[in-house]
């Protein structure tokens, strides 16, 4: 945001606050941006950057009332943004997509309001529209780290396997989420029949993650119907595999498809053996 037209004397007060703010000294600061409002009574950046340093001191109600004077003054994207952002933290959804539309409706470019957007109508579970705002954000830059997890996540729940290892694949050098990573290229990979990466991927997620816990989580999520339309009668079906790898030989995808109906049962433990033992 940069400031126009303002008086030197207001200029200099305002870039002492932001050096103050910057090393945490935040009430001297909020006295120096009021100094130089006082002079400049229009200066939309400091309106702006007091909204900032009370919502870091977790006092939105006078956050809200600084962004608000701001946008009394100009309707910027930055500021319409920030006040997004004091709803969306609230979990008021419906009320911050008012602010960060407008926000790239001002810029349509604006990253963090693509972003945002996004997020927003990715928790009122509208992920069609996440969507659309999250591919902005990865068309401008393309190794967005949350975007493109999001957006994984969203490709995998349409079963669009491909397109969710897409995702995968340009933040796979920078992902801090291994475990969720590996997860997801291990399911993926199964359900697209390339066996050999579905157990490479899913035996380093389960070593990764000796209990399981993201596991059990997104299992637990599914509902017994769910299950039953994923893969069928589970118990009829892992007696029927094991009965078979008794009698031969058991094949690669055998191999993964019962390890797969030992995950869906929450038998981790067997899951975590077998997969192990075919990596070996």
């Amino acid at each position: 945001m940069k400031h126009s037209g303002v008086p030197t004397e207001a200029a200099s007060i305002y870039n002492h606050a932001l050096t103050l703010s910057t090393s945490g000294e935040y009430n001297t600061a909020l006295n120096e941006y009021m100094k130089a409002i006082e002079i400049h009574p229009t200066f939309i950046e400091a309106y702006n950057n007091m909204g900032e340093i009370y919502s870091r001191l977790g006092q939105r109600d006078l956050a809200i009332r600084n962004y608000q004077k701001a946008l009394k003054i100009e309707r910027n994207h930055r500021v319409l943004l920030n006040i997004g952002v004091e709803y969306y933290n609230t979990g008021d959804n419906e009320k911050a997509l008012k602010f960060f539309t407008e926000s790239i409706e001002l810029k349509k470019n604006f990253l963090e309001g693509n972003f945002y957007t996004g997020m927003a109508w990715f928790n009122l579970k509208d992920y069609k529209k996440a969507e659309k705002y999250f591919n902005v954000v990865t068309g401008h830059e393309k190794k967005h780290l949350k975007a493109n997890y999001l957006l994984a996540y969203i490709y995998y729940e349409w079963k669009k396997y491909a397109k969710t290892i897409e995702c995968l694949d340009r933040i796979r050098d920078i992902a801090d989420d291994t475990v969720f990573l590996n997860r997801y290229y291990g399911f993926c990979y199964y359900h697209l029949g390339d066996f050999d990466k579905a157990v490479s991927y899913l035996t380093v997620a389960l070593e990764s993650s000796p209990r399981y816990s993201k596991f059990k989580n997104y299992l637990k999520s599914l509902t017994y119907e769910n299950k039953l339309q994923e893969i069928g009668d589970i118990e009829s079906k892992i007696l029927e595999m094991e009965e078979k790898m008794m009698d031969s030989k058991p094949s690669l995808r055998e191999y993964t498809h019962l390890s797969m109906l030992y995950i869906f049962k929450g038998e981790y433990q067997k899951a975590e053996s077998l997969l192990q033992g075919v990596a070996v």
